[in-house]
């Protein structure tokens, strides 16, 4: 009981916490838990930027345990994929495990490249 009062509470604080700061992203991939099983799982990120950390909050499928882990984490966004180090809280056991995981990350910005002007500016150098 007091393990799951801890991931409720730390997802509530998430929940205030990622609120008007940045637009959230979102992620679809895998997770290795220590212990040896492997979860599918969804993430919604506190940030949109790419190539920063933000903090994590997923819900994930246990394939050998089937069961749900929802979890709270830390991660790398690109701007394709992501990478995360999480706790979460097994729903059948009631134990808390620690997985890490990658995944495709989706709604991250585009940074424009420093390679030249951007669209629709004009370049200065250019014929006239």
């Amino acid at each position: 009981m007091m393990k799951q009062n801890l991931v409720y509470a730390t997802c509530f604080a998430l929940g205030l916490s990622s609120g008007a700061k940045a637009d959230p992203a979102f992620g679809v991939g895998l997770t290795y838990i220590f212990g040896g099983d492997v979860a599918f799982g969804v993430r919604v990120f506190s940030d949109d930027r790419p190539e920063q950390g933000a903090l994590a909050l997923g819900l994930d499928y246990k394939f050998l345990a089937k069961s749900w882990r929802p979890n709270v984490g830390a991660a790398y966004l690109d701007e394709d994929f992501y990478a995360d180090f999480s706790v979460g809280l097994d729903l059948t056991t009631q134990e808390l495990d620690f997985g890490i995981g990658a995944g495709a990350a989706l709604n991250v910005q585009n940074v424009p490249s420093s390679g030249g002007p951007t669209p629709g500016a004009t370049d200065p150098s250019g014929p006239l």
